[in-house]
């Protein structure tokens, strides 16, 4: 569609006119591209991030592989080069020893990281809610929180035995206070305007509690979350060493019973690649459910 104006010599000129109907158009277009765009962006940032990641882990591997055998001064039985802690781990994993040890492992703190988790939580909201329970719990939980998990391996041995209910119970206690303390100064520190307009539009303790001080409180929740899953896999260690029959520590200190550091090793590698999948399976999954949250990494 085109109209009709006049220049100053008096010629007629004709100028596009665009309707009301094309402008939605326009924006629609334009909206899509910069979602296209942003898109793009965010594979290529997340291909570098990963192409980054990788150069590190061959770099790391490529220097330990060199000292070894190039300083004199390190002893290869002592610190042998990933190319022989290879050859030692392909046959551990074809006869089922590694799977075996491996499964034991993250059954025990799947179910101590899962039983912190709801004790913790629901700790944490109920300290930080009700004033009474907060002071008469106060000291008792900063005391416990105190005492180093590992000092309570001996007393876990005596009270549930050599089994899995001492591993399951210590990996559960030291993941216990972090989620805990973090849930409850979460809790406590939403602000009051948001309990107030909460009140004003009629919403009761629960509603309150599920809609207000539950995400308010949860930067600080998945905070506390994380934590625990890095405190989980370090008790492990300590519950495993404590008399098991299987695992990835059980494995380790067969190793070093036998003199062997290149099993010990790759123990330390398989529970690093856990503690690194465990956490980047939890920042995926805490996007997939709370996508307007975001975190550091």
């Amino acid at each position: 569609m085109t109209s009709t104006t006049d220049d100053v010599t008096g010629n007629r000129l004709s100028t596009p006119r665009h309707s009301a109907v094309d402008a939605p158009s326009d924006s629609a277009a334009f909206a899509e591209e910069f979602r296209r765009a942003h898109r793009r962006g965010l594979r290529r940032a997340a291909w570098l991030r990963a192409l980054l990641n990788v150069t590190g882990i061959l770099l790391f591997l490529a220097v330990w592989e060199a000292v070894p055998r190039l300083g004199t001064w390190v002893n290869p039985v002592l610190l042998p080069p990933p190319s022989v802690v290879f050859d030692t781990f392909v046959p551990m994993l074809l006869s089922g020893e590694i799977p075996a040890n491996i499964l034991a492992s993250l059954r025990r703190a799947a179910l101590g990281f899962g039983i912190a988790t709801a004790t913790g939580v629901t700790a944490g909201l109920l300290t930080a809610r009700i004033g009474l329970l907060h002071h008469v719990s106060e000291p008792i939980l900063h005391g416990f929180r105190s005492v180093p998990s590992i000092a309570l391996v001996p007393l876990s041995v005596l009270w549930f035995g050599i089994g899995e209910g001492s591993k399951v119970a210590l990996v559960a206690w030291g993941s216990f206070f972090p989620i805990w303390i973090t849930t409850f100064i979460g809790v406590r520190d939403v602000p009051a305007a948001y309990l107030r307009s909460a009140a004003c539009l009629g919403a009761g303790r629960l509603a309150t509690l599920l809609l207000v001080v539950l995400p308010a409180a949860l930067p600080m929740i998945l905070a506390g979350l994380r934590q625990g899953i890095a405190v989980s896999l370090i008790l492990l260690v300590a519950a495993e060493l404590s008399g098991a029959r299987e695992g990835i520590a059980y494995m380790m200190s067969t190793g070093h019973q036998m003199f062997r550091v290149d099993i010990m090793l790759i123990g330390l590698v398989l529970l690093g690649t856990f503690g690194f999948i465990a956490d980047r399976l939890f920042v995926v999954l805490i996007r997939r459910l709370f996508p307007w949250y975001t975190t550091a990494s």
